[in-house]
């Protein structure tokens, strides 16, 4: 990671550049002497907060009166760049290119699945389903409580022969899923893909319905991110997304 970020630091015009690990929510930071820690710390929790706000895989720069931010968000990983009012933003383009596929082979390997020695908890299956019912509540935005019942159920059942796991998760009357009484004893590591599957499905469906594409997982589970990602949830549903596009 430290030569990814001294290759972006050697850019002309920049400053500093921050990247974050979502997954151990550890910060790579090369920056000025003169920035001191309530500054750094300040400039990280900017950048958490611009992925909570921003879709997955995109990016942004911004000119200040005396500099630039250059910004990318990736669900593996989190780039911040400051840069000088001489940056060189044609070079910085080309170089962040290639660093953020170099990122995106280096992290977003160590994020495919969870460890063949993980544990499938409880709490785990509780986790998912709040993530369920957290996706669900957002979609109930743009239709009612009793379509989003039925897409759940339709979901569901078309999907339950591929994922058994399904059958430890109820569907109630208001749109929503109840963990089975005592299902999460019950329960491994293949609920995940079961979760994030149904939650695709249903987003889905409910697109198709309305029109309106703006779902962003991450933000929509915040309350339960860290858990998700160590799981392996979001990229079972970006697959499962990339699927039926």
């Amino acid at each position: 990671m430290n030569k990814i970020i001294e290759m972006i630091r050697g850019v002309v015009g920049v400053s500093g550049v921050i990247l974050w690990e979502k997954r151990t929510n550890n910060f790579h930071k090369l920056l000025p002497a003169r920035f001191g820690e309530d500054m750094v710390d300040q400039l990280c929790r900017q950048l958490a907060r611009f992925c909570e706000v921003r879709d997955q895989n995109c990016g942004a720069i911004v000119r200040f009166h005396k500099g630039w931010l250059f910004l990318h968000n990736h669900d593996t990983f989190a780039l911040l760049v400051i840069g000088k009012s001489d940056l060189n933003t044609t070079t910085l383009n080309l170089v962040a290119k290639s660093s953020i596929s170099a990122l995106e082979s280096a992290l977003g390997s160590q994020a495919t699945a969870p460890s063949p020695h993980f544990t499938f908890l409880p709490e785990h299956a509780s986790a998912l389903a709040r993530a369920i019912n957290l996706s669900l509540g957002f979609l109930q935005a743009h239709v009612s409580r009793f379509e989003i019942a039925e897409l759940l159920r339709q979901a569901k059942s078309d999907l339950i022969a591929e994922l058994p796991s399904l059958e430890h998760f109820s569907v109630d009357a208001n749109g929503g899923v109840i963990l089975i009484k005592s299902a999460e004893k019950l329960m491994d590591i293949t609920a995940v893909e079961a979760a994030a599957r149904l939650v695709a499905t249903v987003a889905d469906r409910t697109r198709g319905r309305t029109g309106n594409a703006d779902f962003n997982i991450e933000k929509v589970t915040a309350p339960v991110r860290d858990t998700l990602t160590k799981l392996g949830f979001y990229r079972v549903f970006k697959e499962s997304l990339k699927t039926r596009a």
